[in-house]
C-alpha cells in the first residue's frame, strides 16, 4: 500500500509510514521533543537528522 497516512481524528498528528522509514508530524515543538527523547533509537543517525 503507497501513500497512507495515519491521524488522529481531528488530524493534527499524523504518521506517515514509507519505505524503511517515517515521519511524524506533531502539534507542538514540545510534543516533538518529549516523543524525540522518548524513542530516541529511531532516529537516523545522520548529523542533521534525514
Amino acid at each position: 500500500m503507497a501513500r497512507v497516512l495515519i491521524t488522529d481524528t481531528q488530524m493534527r498528528r499524523i504518521y506517515h509510514p514509507y519505505d524503511g522509514s517515517a515521519d511524524v508530524f506533531l502539534t507542538t515543538p514540545g510534543e516533538r521533543d518529549r516523543m524525540r527523547d522518548r524513542h530516541a533509537d529511531w532516529l537516523s543517525s545522520h548529523p542533521v537528522g534525514l
